[in-house]
């Protein structure tokens, strides 16, 4: 039996998309992690817009806070009220004390100003092209930044503004700020594009929160080996985790090309890959299950090392959990 979710002793549940009083949030960054901490995180990365900023000096050891921004630029036609194409990435620190930025862009508001101090900018030409964001995304890449791609319906954008993107480690698959808004911020359509398009590419929810209403509805579980910077970074480079905004996972097991999952209380389970190769197990009315079993061996026979599944757990108030994508080489 061969385990695809880590044997770790907990999973660490973790925030990467958050905004505080440094740009645009209601809540001071203590007042933010306060909030996570009463709402049963471990993990927090604060990422204020064009602010690259170490928290470390606000880490306990039953906490640990991440080093990120949210770097944002418009298109040339984008105008006031929110109407136009956006790209939003968070960018994320392999090591706390990385605070380098894309763009010599700085807040002016009182919070900011000593972090513009401290920001290493590196005054990329940012503008709303395919070209000029990868070159942005290899830079950041290079300098030690895990991508996150950021809530691409909000962001106006279509396939042609995300389909040639490179160099990405995840994608907002849900974002609970745009989602209480009103917009419907599950990106799963995007995620699957960017993956058939050969782009290892991690599903990720979290908050975007900017106030307190917003704070807790989607986020990760990482399967880290203790609660320590590297080992966090470690499991997110990895893939060791699950998103979610309800459902928990508590294992993932492949044996004899049977894949097994036990999760909490849901309504349904389902195994998706890159082609329709679909299966489905549901509870019998007025139920919920806590395992069901996918046998792949149909899926092998013309897989290749491209070729992936992930699952989705579904509760009965229709939350979800996603696994990110095991490719052919870790389920043989």
């Amino acid at each position: 039996m061969k385990h695809l979710l880590p044997r770790v002793d907990k999973y660490f549940k973790t925030n990467l998309h958050t905004h505080t009083t440094i740009s645009d949030g209601k809540q001071t960054p203590q007042e933010v992690k306060e909030i996570y901490k009463a709402k049963g995180y471990q993990v927090l990365c604060l990422t204020d817009h064009n602010v690259m900023v170490d928290h470390s000096n606000m880490n306990e050891p039953d906490f640990l806070m991440l080093t990120g921004m949210e770097l944002n630029y418009n298109h040339e036609n984008y105008r006031p009220k929110f109407d136009g194409k956006t790209y939003h990435f968070n960018l994320i620190a392999k090591r706390p004390d990385n605070v380098w930025t894309p763009w010599n862009v700085r807040r002016t508001n009182p919070e900011a100003l000593e972090y513009n101090k401290l920001m290493e900018c590196e005054n990329m030409d940012m503008r709303h092209e395919v070209d000029i964001t990868n070159a942005m995304i290899a830079k950041a890449n290079e300098k030690g930044f895990l991508v996150m791609y950021n809530h691409p319906t909000w962001s106006c954008h279509s396939y042609p503004d995300y389909a040639s993107l490179k160099g990405l480690w995840g994608v907002e698959v849900r974002n609970t700020d745009c989602y209480n808004a009103g917009i419907d911020e599950n990106n799963a359509r995007v995620w699957r594009d960017l993956l058939n398009l050969r782009n290892r590419i991690y599903p990720v929810g979290s908050d975007d929160a900017h106030k307190v209403e917003d704070m807790g509805g989607s986020w990760i579980m990482a399967g880290a080996e203790k609660l320590a910077y590297s080992s966090v970074i470690d499991a997110l480079e990895k893939g060791d985790f699950y998103m979610s905004c309800g459902p928990e996972i508590f294992d993932l097991t492949i044996e004899e090309n049977v894949v097994k999952i036990t999760c909490s209380d849901a309504r349904s389970v389902s195994l998706n890959n890159h082609g329709r190769f679909t299966r489905r197990v549901a509870a019998e009315e007025n139920k919920t299950l806590n395992e069901a079993e996918f046998d792949i061996a149909p899926f092998f026979e013309k897989a290749d090392e491209n070729s992936f599944i992930y699952l989705t757990v579904v509760a009965a108030d229709g939350s979800y959990a996603t696994t990110r994508p095991y490719y052919l080489k870790e389920l043989k």
